[in-house]
């Protein structure tokens, strides 16, 4: 696996662990996702998905309530150092919800 790739999806385990500690929220299915799917492949799903229907995760939309959106895995899509893995339209995507949301705590 590419090493970035790994520093990626190392950094949303991470991100999982923080969610469950400080917000009680425990990603189960995403956490599924990344173990069938790898860490990329998730997001490049949930982002597809969210593009078709115009929705969020439900993830995310937890996140959001909790006012932490640096803990979502749209915040570490949108870091300069991933965004070789990803497309300019899953970063755009990534990008406008993350503006969108950053008033809905």
């Amino acid at each position: 696996m590419d090493p970035l790739a790994i520093k990626f999806e190392e950094e949303i385990r991470a991100k999982m662990l923080h969610a469950k500690k400080e917000c009680r929220y425990n990603p189960t299915r995403f956490n599924q996702m990344i173990a069938k799917y790898g860490g990329v492949e998730t997001a490049k799903r949930l982002i597809a998905n969210a593009l078709q229907t115009g929705n969020t995760s439900d993830g995310f939309t937890t996140l959001c309530l909790y006012g932490r959106l640096d803990l979502t895995m749209e915040n570490s899509v949108c870091k300069p150092e991933y965004q070789s893995l990803f497309s300019p339209e899953e970063i755009a995507y990534c990008k406008e919800v993350l503006e969108q949301k950053n008033s809905c705590s």
